[in-house]
């Protein structure tokens, strides 16, 4: 099964920032092919030095694809650690042809 995972969530303005990518991480673990997809704050999370940055690095390391949407990004000024890719608003409109989609 593939599942994306969508979030714009401020990882620490959220009561549970991090919440997406330890889902995204738990399914990747189960052997699924998981897509965690950051928009807006959430995209904060890939820089260098956040308080959860260890999160993230553990989603990578279980499999999960994580992709930042540029725009977000670049309004951030956020230079995203080795392993996360960028993507568009158009593209990630192409990935919701997955078996599930998930919006948190």
């Amino acid at each position: 099964m593939s599942t994306v995972i969508i979030t714009a969530r401020d990882p620490l303005g959220a009561g549970d920032g991090t919440h997406p990518v330890r889902i995204a991480a738990d399914l990747a673990r189960t052997g699924e092919v998981v897509t965690l997809v950051l928009f807006e704050d959430a995209v904060t999370l890939t820089r260098l030095g956040h308080r959860d940055l260890e999160e993230l690095v553990g989603a990578l390391d279980a499999g999960v694809e994580v992709l930042v949407e540029r725009r977000a990004r670049d309004r951030r000024g956020v230079h995203p650690i080795d392993g996360v890719a960028e993507t568009t608003v158009d593209e990630v409109a192409g990935l919701l042809g997955a078996e599930r989609s998930v919006w948190l």
